[in-house]
């Protein structure tokens, strides 16, 4: 006999209403434990956690990125003391001053072998003052405030003695602001006997403008020699604008491996010693062919320029004349640009270098490029029949010691603040991306 057993109808009514409270309950407890949740993350970060607060730490450049000055050299960093904390806090780094900052190379690697050389190399350029607000380590003649990446520039008065006094035989200037013709030749051999060593003494018996400038790159088109005077905070009055020199001088970081040379001219004079060696004069006059008491413009006679194209000129062997669109006043003088002596660098170490420039009266200007040529050391660039180069923005670098490139309108925005007035100031071209030699101590 077989039992049969079955729940009444009532029993299993109260059985469904159990189940349906039991997962009611479930679901109840489910969303209950999210509000807390939720409700706790909330007021933890709003009432216990808080904004954590900004630290600042102080960055001052280290001495070898910046230019040559007297100034007392800082720690690298100084940071603000705090309490400990096992929080950790953001970092805001900032420059002191409104200087150049310069960074080493990062080189930067992956766990995963991928090996990214990425080279940083900063030179900003941050305008300073200078005298009435002319100039800025970027353009002109430099800047008047130290920092950053820059060589040190000192303009000297070849008319009167280191005191400020003018001797009886002093070189003597024209209404017209020209040295009269009777004496141009002592200018030309103060500049001759300055550049056969490059003896800063030679200089030290001429009286010296009391402020030095500061340039990270060397163009001036064309200007009245009596801004020079202004640009370093000098009375017109007293030092008249002839026969002044201007000398930069500082140490460059090479940046690559290679051969190199020198592009460049000046009105009346530019000049460049590197590693110790003249490498490049170009100009309206040469000093190194000086004789005593005469004055001549061997840069623009027909005969220098042709020994310096037939290689026949013994003391400017390897020079080149480069005519070039966009300068009409130096192709008609020197020949356009001039390339000088090829020298050789290793990537990264320091080498002296001497820049300098002179003008007798009237217009002055200057444009200092510079070439990497081939192992061989010629030139990369592509010339026509006529010598003339065709491709200078692809080949021809400025020379630049931080990422400062000289700009047209800022010039004569800062020309045009005095009273010599000008309407252009045309450059020759250049590569814009040009490599950086950055200064150091």
């Amino acid at each position: 006999m077989a039992l049969h057993i079955q729940m009444s109808e009532e029993a299993e009514k109260e059985l469904r209403k159990a189940e349906l409270r039991n997962k009611l309950s479930s679901i109840g407890a489910c969303l209950l434990f999210m509000l807390l949740g939720g409700g706790l993350l909330v007021f933890t970060t709003i009432y216990i956690a808080g904004e954590i607060p900004a630290e600042f730490i102080s960055y001052v450049p280290p001495a070898e990125d910046g230019p040559p000055t007297n100034a007392p050299v800082q720690k690298e960093l100084t940071q603000k003391s705090s309490a400990p904390t096992a929080e950790v806090s953001p970092s805001v780094i900032v420059a002191q001053g409104a200087t150049a900052v310069n960074m080493a190379p990062v080189n930067i690697s992956t766990s995963e072998g991928l090996d990214f050389n990425t080279d940083i190399d900063m030179g900003l350029s941050m305008d300073g003052d200078l005298g009435a607000g002319l100039g800025d380590g970027g353009s002109g003649l430099g800047s008047g405030t130290a920092g950053g990446s820059a060589l040190t520039g000192n303009l000297y008065d070849i008319k009167r003695t280191r005191t400020g006094s003018t001797p009886r035989d002093a070189i003597k200037v024209n209404a017209e602001g020209h040295v009269v013709v009777a004496d141009q030749y002592k200018l030309l051999e103060a500049v001759h006997n300055f550049t056969k060593n490059w003896s800063a003494g030679s200089l030290e018996r001429y009286y010296k403008a009391k402020k030095p400038l500061f340039a990270s790159n060397f163009m001036m088109p064309s200007c009245n020699s009596g801004y020079a005077p202004i640009a370093f905070g000098e009375d017109e009055k007293t030092f008249k604008p002839a026969a002044w020199v201007l000398v930069y001088r500082g140490k460059v970081r090479a940046p690559k491996t290679g051969k190199f040379r020198f592009i460049g001219v000046g009105d009346d004079f530019l000049g460049v010693r590197f590693d110790r060696k003249t490498v490049l004069e170009a100009g309206w006059i040469i000093p190194s062919t000086y004789q005593k008491g005469k004055y001549e413009n061997v840069g623009t006679s027909k005969a220098y320029k042709d020994a310096l194209k037939a290689g026949t000129d013994s003391k400017h062997r390897g020079y080149q004349v480069i005519p070039m669109d966009g300068i009409p006043n130096w192709n008609a003088g020197p020949g356009g640009l001039i390339g000088g002596t090829v020298f050789d660098v290793k990537e990264g170490q320091v080498y002296p270098i001497e820049i300098c420039m002179s003008e007798i009266g009237g217009l002055f200007g200057f444009a200092l490029l510079i070439e990497e040529l081939d192992s061989n050391g010629k030139s990369k660039a592509k010339y026509d029949k006529s010598g003339k180069v065709l491709n200078p923005e692809q080949h021809f670098d400025l020379f630049r010691t931080n990422f400062s490139m000289p700009n047209e309108k800022e010039l004569l925005e800062m020309i045009n603040k005095t009273k010599f007035k000008m309407k252009s100031l045309p450059m020759p071209k250049y590569n814009p991306d040009s490599l950086i030699w950055t200064a150091v101590p």
